[in-house]
């Protein structure tokens, strides 16, 4: 399980396209979430949860294939 208590040591950056950028920071902030706790919540949800994970690896595969 991640920790959402990471010291800066423990962060590090990934790079998302600008669309997916502005999609996850406006959802974190109408949620009043900051932005790391929203993308480690969703990692945990989707590593959880087999059928989610699947369509998440679909999904990924298709978009690589573009």
């Amino acid at each position: 399980m991640m920790s959402s208590d990471s010291s800066k040591a423990e962060k590090k950056k990934v790079a998302l396209t600008q669309e997916t950028y502005e999609v996850l920071k406006t959802y974190s902030r109408l949620n009043a979430l900051k932005l790391r706790l929203v993308i480690d919540a969703m990692v945990e949800i989707t590593l959880a949860d087999e059928v989610l994970s699947k369509r998440v690896f679909d999904m990924a595969l298709a978009k690589d294939a573009d």
